[in-house]
């Protein structure tokens, strides 16, 4: 092919690309954000309610912190490093550091969880319980 011809094509794709365009571009709606109602859009977001997260074989229970400790079961860890680990915990994702039940995530080993509270020290083993 001859660069003449080359560049036709290339001329005929370019214009068929930018007609395509525009003619999806217009049958989208389109609005400017001065148009916005910032304000009334600020006023809904005030009024959302906060979901909290609730386990459905918990019991009606509906926080981490509401739980007791005969309630927790060990069901999944993701271990990493000793910060880098998460327990799944009565389905509450937890890491170091967290609290469940009233007491403190203190650490995450490869099939256990400990977990502390002012003088009492409960371990959850994968599979198991208390």
């Amino acid at each position: 092919m001859t660069p003449d011809i080359i560049s036709k094509k290339r001329f005929v794709i370019g214009l068929a690309v930018f007609i395509f365009s525009a003619l999806i571009a217009r049958t989208l709606p389109a609005q400017s954000l001065s148009d916005m109602d910032w304000q009334g859009f600020e006023k809904q977001q005030g009024k959302q309610e906060v979901q909290t997260h609730t386990n459905p074989f918990s019991g009606g229970v509906s926080a981490a912190e509401d739980l007791t400790v005969e309630d927790l079961q060990l069901t999944g860890i993701v271990y990493g490093s000793a910060n880098d680990s998460y327990a799944l915990i009565s389905g509450y994702l937890v890491r170091p550091g967290d609290m469940i039940a009233g007491y403190r995530v203190d650490s995450i080993e490869k099939d256990r969880v400990k977990l502390k509270r002012v003088g009492d020290v409960f371990v959850l083993v994968l599979g198991g319980g208390i």
